[in-house]
């Protein structure tokens, strides 16, 4: 995208608009803040087609711990899949169990092939009451800038609209794969009817975006609260982190209480 000058910004998707000018936030029942635990459910495929881009760590790059089939490579990626696998068969029943414990209702984040083929999964965010909210294809396929806009508009819907089959309600919140979106997403998210969107780690409050349609609003997760940055950081744990299980079960998204409450 070219950049354009603005105040504060080089792009469009949102007004700049530093946390020291605006209104105060008043939360319901005059509480101080408001977290909303984000359980990433995410199938990580046996084999993808070749050039399929890899996944990236929430600070740029490839993942570090696998990074799926290089060219050339006809293994499939054993470490990559049992390591998710965990985290369907065992880790997302502990997370579970701890937020039960302290009578946390989770938010969960479904890719398509969760939705699809992993309907006792479903069945234990239903018994919660847990809000179900779109998450891409599947862990290792993921929005990327080679797609076109079409293209990127039918991986939306078919995310949606899996979602909405198994769970029996459309979503209205989104979390990409990886954090990834491209110029296009804001606007497809939104005529999609997507009302909010956890891809954006750049500020401590919800605001409003731009789409050309509809209304979008970042629900920002910070990457070092994400299971990945914890994996790769595991020798200095912080205690402001929270560490939330197996690989591909968790992500903690904190909105924080306005700068003078």
């Amino acid at each position: 995208m070219p950049a354009k000058r603005a105040y504060g910004m080089d792009q469009e998707f949102y007004p700049w608009s530093p946390i020291v000018t605006r209104p105060v936030l008043r939360w319901p029942n005059n509480a101080r803040g408001a977290l909303a635990i984000i359980v990433n459910l995410e199938h990580w495929d046996w084999e993808v087609p070749e050039g399929t881009p890899l996944a990236v760590s929430p600070l740029g790059g490839p993942e570090g711990l696998w990074s799926g089939n290089p060219p050339g490579n006809l293994f499939p990626d054993i470490g990559g899949y049992g390591n998710h696998e965990y985290g369907n068969r065992v880790g997302i029943f502990r997370v579970l169990a701890a937020l039960d414990k302290y009578g946390i209702k989770p938010t969960l984040a479904l890719d398509k092939a969760v939705a699809d083929y992993y309907p006792a999964l479903i069945k234990e965010g239903q018994k919660r009451d847990a809000e179900f909210i779109a998450h891409g294809l599947s862990r290792r396929r993921i929005i990327h800038i080679g797609m076109s806009e079409d293209e990127e508009r039918q991986y939306i819907r078919a995310s949606i609209v899996a979602v909405e089959k198994a769970t029996g309600k459309r979503p209205t919140g989104w979390s990409g794969l990886d954090f990834q979106e491209t110029p296009n997403t804001p606007n497809l998210l939104a005529a999609e009817g997507i009302r909010y969107v956890c891809d954006w780690g750049n500020d401590e409050q919800p605001y409003k975006m731009t789409p050309k349609t509809g209304e979008l609003y970042p629900l920002d997760v910070h990457a070092y609260l994400d299971d990945n940055y914890i994996h790769l950081h595991a020798a200095a744990r912080s205690t402001r982190s929270i560490c939330c299980g197996a690989s591909g079960s968790t992500g903690c998204t904190p909105t924080a209480p306005p700068p003078d409450a």
